[in-house]
């Protein structure tokens, strides 16, 4: 089955919206080319706080990827790392590294129940 733009972006919002961006310092955008049958392009920025992905080209952005459809939903999940992809070949950047290397820090929410530990009291 071939890859369309809108799997590759669907994959790729669903990863970044479970994302932990209280490590986030400050605001960029990039933008995220797909070069391939699903060709397009989305951008992810995160302003005041907010993290956002949308399927619109954003010229006024800080840095820009390129990638495959594959590569970018692997990247996104974790599976490969951008580093990886770029020493591989498969992933083009340009701009703000800083940017690219914030978005590539970014891991899932740890949830409440795993980042809680339940105390056992013991009364003698």
């Amino acid at each position: 089955m071939a890859l369309t733009y809108e799997k590759v972006f669907e994959d790729v919002k669903k990863s970044l919206m479970k994302a932990d961006t209280t490590v986030l310092e400050k605001d960029f955008a990039i933008q995220c080319n797909i070069q391939d049958e699903a060709a397009g392009a989305f951008y992810v920025a995160f302003k005041e706080g907010v993290l956002s992905v949308e399927p619109y080209d954003y010229k006024d952005c800080d840095a820009q990827l390129t990638a495959n459809g594959d590569t970018f939903m692997k990247m996104f999940s974790k599976k490969l790392s951008g580093l990886e992809a770029h020493d591989k070949g498969l992933l083009g950047f340009e701009g703000d590294l800083e940017a690219v290397l914030a978005l590539g820090g970014l891991e899932p929410k740890k949830t409440a129940t795993a980042s809680k530990k339940k105390g056992v009291s013991k009364n003698k």
